[in-house]
């Protein structure tokens, strides 16, 4: 596995090569602690998102991902230079122009601004202990006083507002998850059992997939235990090769 670092928008971004490519990109979407700098990245660094992204690139796909602004919280901005990376990786490499999609804990907060905003060019999604509504996140962490004022520092300033305005603009979200209980891209969540960040989503989580088991949309949740996080790079893989229908 090669890979090359790059800036758009002075924020770096990264791309692993695999050693023979599949045809197939899949961009990572980071949680709150993910970072990429002009020599390495959480997922390189942190020993269990390196096994995921070395069994994918084993498996001939291209891995792309930027550092977008650190705690972004799916502010526009991060959503709107997560475009321009698709496009700048679909104009330097040779994949098919449907990518996957695999976001974890803050990055599920881009999924419905994803599909909306580029829906056609995303082949399927994986959903890593996603956080998928800001509203019920910010309502949680309200409990908890330092977390609560770290959070509302953070949305401040990836949503460029000032602190009376914050609780507002995360209530815009209160209806979230509606998008991803009607969207017919494949749709696979692996629910870590002991993740207590988000804990408040997952009741969330589990209507999305009762709605969309009802209207035979495809898609399911994974329980994952801390002993078998060493499955979760077979899950991701096997979802994806099972949507690749050109």
């Amino acid at each position: 596995m090669s890979q090359r670092i790059f800036t758009i928008d002075n924020e770096h971004c990264i791309v692993h090569y695999p050693f023979r490519p599949n045809g197939f990109a899949v961009l990572i979407i980071g949680d709150v602690n993910h970072y990429v700098d002009e020599k390495s990245s959480f997922w390189i660094q942190q020993e269990t998102r390196h096994s995921i992204i070395s069994a994918l690139t084993e498996k001939g796909y291209i891995v792309f991902y930027s550092n977008l602004y650190g705690a972004n919280w799916g502010s526009d901005k991060a959503v709107g230079l997560t475009q321009r990376l698709y496009h700048y990786i679909k104009r330097r490499e040779i994949i098919n122009e449907k990518i996957h999609i695999l976001a974890e804990g803050m990055g599920g907060l881009f999924v419905e601004k994803l599909l909306s905003s580029m829906g056609d060019q995303i082949r399927s999604v994986v959903m890593l202990t996603p956080c998928i509504s800001l509203y019920e996140h910010f309502s949680q962490e309200k409990e908890q006083k330092f977390f609560y004022k770290k959070l509302m520092k953070e949305i401040t300033v990836a949503y460029n507002l000032e602190e009376q305005q914050c609780e507002d603009v995360v209530n815009t979200g209160v209806h979230a998850g509606r998008d991803l209980k009607k969207t017919d891209k494949p749709l696979y969540t692996i629910q870590s059992i002991n993740s207590y960040r988000y804990k408040n989503q997952f009741p969330l989580i589990n209507d999305i997939y009762i709605e969309r088991n009802t209207k035979h949309l495809p898609g399911e949740i994974y329980i994952i235990l801390p002993e078998k996080k060493h499955k979760a790079s077979y899950k991701i893989i096997s979802y994806f090769s099972a949507h690749e229908q050109l």
